[in-house]
C-alpha cells in the first residue's frame, strides 16, 4: 500500500495501529500494509467499525498486529482484549471485510475475481491485463 494510505489509516485510527512502527520482535504492522491500494476502502471501513464498537464499550480494545494478503486474500489480525483478540462481533467485522476483498481487485478497488496466474490475486479484468 502507498505510503500516504499507510499514513491516513495510521491517522485516522492510532488507537488500532499505535504498533504501526513497533519492534519487529512484538509486531508484524513494523513492515506496514502488505497489501495493495485496491483495499484501502475495505481496511478503512473495518477500521471505523471497530474504532465505533471499541468507543461505545460493545468490543474491547484491540490492536492491529499484521495487515497483509496471502494466497489473494486479506488478512487482518489483531490482538488484545477477550483471549488476544476482540470478541465474536470483531470476528465477525473481519470476516466480513475478507469476504468483501475476495471480490474487489487489490489493485484498484473495482470489483475482481481471484486469478491463479503462478500467485493467486484478486484482479478487475483492466489490472489483469496490466499485469500479464
Amino acid at each position: 500500500m502507498r505510503q500516504e494510505l499507510d499514513d491516513l489509516l495510521c491517522q485516522r485510527y492510532p488507537e488500532l495501529f499505535r504498533d504501526r512502527h513497533g519492534d519487529r520482535a512484538q509486531t508484524s504492522m513494523c513492515w506496514g500494509f502488505a497489501c495493495g491500494d485496491g483495499w484501502f476502502g475495505i481496511i478503512d471501513r473495518l477500521c471505523a467499525d471497530i474504532a465505533a464498537q471499541v468507543r461505545t464499550g460493545k468490543m474491547p480494545s484491540v490492536v492491529v498486529s499484521q495487515v497483509k494478503e496471502k494466497s489473494g486474500t486479506l488478512r487482518f489480525y489483531i490482538r488484545g482484549g477477550y483471549l488476544h483478540g476482540g470478541n465474536a462481533q470483531t470476528h465477525r467485522l473481519i470476516e466480513l471485510a475478507q469476504q468483501q476483498a475476495q471480490h474487489t481487485c487489490e489493485e484498484c478497488g473495482q470489483p475482481g475475481v481471484l486469478l491463479d496466474v503462478g500467485v493467486p490475486r484478486v484482479r478487475c479484468a483492466a489490472c489483469a491485463m496490466e499485469s500479464r
